[in-house]
């Protein structure tokens, strides 16, 4: 499969607003630029109780990366 027609893995990080966790947000689309994901919307919430609807563009942190989805099966075939 040629690189370019694989989907992208868009992670974002976002803090929690009362204990300052990290809120880990992972988003799988077929755009590779940022531009679209930091405008989406987002619930996140954390493991204090703490949620909020926030933008993408709030993340402290946004990584992405090609993404080659690997079936379950196939994973345990190639560790054993």
């Amino acid at each position: 499969m040629n690189e370019k027609d694989l989907p992208y893995v868009h992670v974002l990080v976002f803090q929690c607003k009362h204990c300052n966790g990290p809120l880990l947000v992972p988003v799988v689309t077929e755009a590779s630029n940022l531009e679209k994901v930091d405008g989406d919307t987002f619930d996140v919430e954390c493991q204090c109780g703490w949620w909020k609807r926030l933008l993408g563009v709030e993340a402290a942190r946004h990584w992405v990366a090609p993404w080659m989805a690997v079936p379950y099966a196939e994973h345990l075939r190639a560790v054993c």
